[in-house]
C-alpha cells in the first residue's frame, strides 16, 4: 500500500537566490526567484519594505532623481543634496522653491555627481565638467585651485586630502593637508599608468580602507600604504605600493561601498565582489559575492553596457540598520539586493550570501542611507523613504519559487500530492497563491488562500524567533488539497502586498509515495 510521506520544509528559500543551479537538484533554503524579497532578522524569506514620498512638492516633468548625498559639516548639520534634471538641490521637501535649487552657474550637463564632505565643504566632480565646491550657502561654484587641478571622474576626501583622477584616467591628483584647492603646497600626483602590472588599465574609483588608500581599475586593484603610521594615516610622500590584485578590478564607480568591520564591496566583470575576500584569496580572484547569480546578473549587465559601456548611472548603497546592500540597474528596472546581516555556509563549507531581486516601478535610480539610519530612494522628482508596506501608495507583488527537490529518500519513486500547509506570519488582512510544479515541465499547479488578522495569534513569536517588522505580525497556519504528481517537485508562492507585511516560515508537503520511476 502506498504511505503518507510528510516533509517539512523550513524556512524555504532563505539562502536566497541560486539561478546558477535552478535547474539542478537542490536544498529546500535555496530560491529560484526571489522578487521583491529580503531575509527577515528571523532567517525567513519575507516580503520586503515599501517606500513612502518625502517631498511635499516634487521635480517639475517629475525628472528622475539620479544622485542622493548627504552633506555633513563640522557642527553636525546634515542636508541631503540630489541631482536631476542637470540641477543640483538642497533638502528634498519642496524642489519648485528657488531657495532649494543650488546649481553651479556653469550648468552642467548631466547628472552623475560623485560628492564628498571635505572639511567643512561638500566637493562634487564627474567627467566633462569642472570640480564643484558647496558650503551651506548660496549655489555651488566651480572650484578655483592653486595649481593644476584634477578633472576626472572620481574622487575621494580621506587622511586629511582630496584624491581625486585626471580626465586622463591615469593620474591622480591629491590636495595639500586640509585644503582642497592647494595642489602645490604639499599635493602631488600619482601616475597609476607605471603602475598597472598587466597593460594599460583606467582608474574608476578611489577610497579608503582603514590606512590603506585603494584605486580601482577596470582590471586592476592598487593598494597604497605609507608604512610609517603616521598620524594622518597616510603620508603621500612616502607611500608605496602594499599589494596589487590582477584579474578583477571596478566597472562602475557608484558601485563601491564600504561594509562593516573593514570591507569594501564593488561591482567587478565577475559580479559584486568583497575587497577582503579578494585580498584572502589572490589566488582565486575571480570569486564572488553574487556567484549563484552570475549569468543572470551579466544579461543585466550586458543591457546596462548596451545603453551606456561606463555604466555611469549604476548605484549601489549599504544600509548597515537593513542590513543589505542595493545595487540599482535602472536599464533593467531591477535592485540587486544581498544580504550583509548573516553570511553562512552550505553543506559543502562554501561560504554564501543571500541575494534576492526587487523591482520599484521603474522610477527608483539610486539610494542614500543617512547618518540617522533612514534609507532614502531618489525617484520620479520625489525623495522616498524606505518604510510601510506599498510602493508609495500601490500594491507590489512579493515571488517566490524554491528549488527543485526529490524529498530525500524517496527520490526514485512517484510522489502524488495529497495535502500541503504554510505556516506564514502576516501583519494584516490579505492573500497568498501558493503555487507547485513536476518534473520540470512548466506546468504549474496553484492555491489561493486568503487571511484575516485575528486578534490574537495562532502560535506564540517564540516559537519561531522574533522579526524585525513593526506592528503585529501574527503567525497563521492553513491546510490545502494538494493535486498533481512526480518524481521532481518545487513550490512557491505569490502574494500582493499591499498594507501588510508577510513571512514565508514553514512548509509541509504531504505527499503519496508511489512505484519507482522507470
Amino acid at each position: 500500500m502506498a504511505q503518507l510521506a510528510p516533509i517539512t520544509l523550513v524556512a524555504p528559500g532563505s539562502w536566497g537566490l541560486n539561478k546558477e543551479k535552478e535547474n539542478n537538484l537542490l536544498g529546500p533554503r535555496w530560491a529560484t526567484e526571489a522578487e521583491n524579497c529580503v531575509v527577515s532578522n528571523g532567517g525567513r524569506i519575507a516580503s520586503r519594505s515599501g517606500w513612502a514620498d518625502q517631498t511635499t512638492t516634487g521635480i517639475s516633468g517629475s525628472h528622475s532623481i539620479d544622485v542622493l548625498h548627504e552633506y555633513i559639516q563640522k557642527d553636525g548639520t546634515k542636508v541631503v543634496i540630489s541631482s536631476a534634471n542637470n540641477k543640483i538641490y538642497k533638502n528634498f521637501s519642496d524642489f519648485t522653491d528657488v531657495a532649494n535649487d543650488i546649481t553651479s552657474s556653469t550648468a552642467p550637463s548631466a547628472d552623475n555627481w560623485q560628492f564628498v564632505n571635505f572639511n567643512d565643504l561638500v566637493i562634487g566632480v564627474q567627467k566633462g565638467e569642472a570640480p564643484i565646491q558647496w558650503q551651506n550657502s548660496g549655489d555651488f561654484t566651480d572650484i578655483s585651485f592653486t595649481g593644476t587641478g584634477y578633472d576626472g571622474n572620481c574622487i575621494c576626501a580621506a587622511f586629511g586630502r582630496v584624491w581625486a583622477a585626471d580626465a586622463d584616467l591615469q593620474t591622480i591628483r591629491y590636495s595639500s593637508l586640509q585644503d582642497h584647492d592647494d595642489m602645490t603646497t604639499s599635493g602631488g600626483t600619482i601616475d597609476m599608468s607605471s603602475v598597472w602590472t598587466q597593460g594599460m588599465d583606467e582608474i574608476v574609483a578611489i577610497t579608503a580602507l582603514g590606512s590603506n588608500l585603494i584605486v580601482f581599475g577596470r582590471n586592476h586593484i592598487v593598494i597604497w600604504a605609507d608604512g610609517s603610521g603616521s598620524e594622518i594615516g597616510l603620508d603621500p610622500t612616502v607611500m608605496y605600493v602594499v599589494d596589487t590584485i590582477e584579474g578583477t578590478g571596478c566597472i562602475a564607480r557608484d558601485s563601491v561601498q564600504n561594509i562593516g568591520e573593514g570591507d569594501v564591496w564593488f561591482l567587478s566583470r565577475h559580479g559584486v565582489q568583497s575587497l577582503g575576500r579578494v585580498i584572502q584569496q589572490k589566488n582565486n580572484p575571480l570569486a564572488s559575492i553574487t556567484k549563484n547569480i552570475k549569468d543572470h546578473l551579466q544579461a543585466y549587465l550586458a543591457t546596462e553596457i548596451g545603453a551606456d559601456a561606463n555604466l555611469d548611472a549604476v548605484r549601489s548603497v549599504h544600509s548597515p540598520e537593513e542590513g543589505f546592500y542595493l545595487l540599482f540597474l535602472p536599464q533593467n528596472d531591477r535592485v540587486i539586493c544581498v544580504d550583509t546581516k548573516r553570511p553562512f555556509q552550505d553543506d559543502l563549507g562554501e561560504t554564501h550570501y543571500a541575494i534576492t531581486e526587487w523591482t520599484l516601478g521603474g522610477t527608483i535610480k539610486c539610494g542614500l542611507s543617512r547618518q540617522n539610519g533612514d534609507l532614502l530612494f531618489g525617484s520620479s522628482g520625489v525623495v522616498g523613504k524606505y518604510t510601510g508596506n506599498d510602493d508609495n501608495g500601490s500594491a507590489f507583488t512579493m515571488s517566490f519559487w524554491g528549488a527543485w527537490l526529490d524529498l530525500d529518500e524517496f527520490n526514485e519513486r512517484l510522489k502524488m500530492l495529497k495535502e500541503m500547509s504554510a505556516i506564514i506570519q502576516i501583519g494584516g488582512t490579505g492573500s497568498a497563491t501558493y503555487r507547485w510544479e513536476f518534473d520540470f515541465l512548466g506546468d504549474s499547479f496553484s492555491k489561493t488562500l486568503s487571511y484575516q488578522a485575528p486578534t490574537s495569534a495562532e502560535f506564540g513569536i517564540a516559537e519561531f524567533g522574533n522579526d524585525e517588522f513593526s506592528g503585529a505580525l501574527t503567525i497563521q497556519r492553513k491546510n490545502f488539497p494538494g493535486v498533481g504528481q512526480g518524481q521532481f517537485l518545487r513550490v512557491g508562492a505569490t502574494i500582493s502586498i499591499d498594507g501588510f507585511n508577510f513571512v514565508l516560515q514553514q512548509l509541509q508537503l504531504i505527499p503519496k509515495i508511489g512505484r519507482l520511476v522507470a
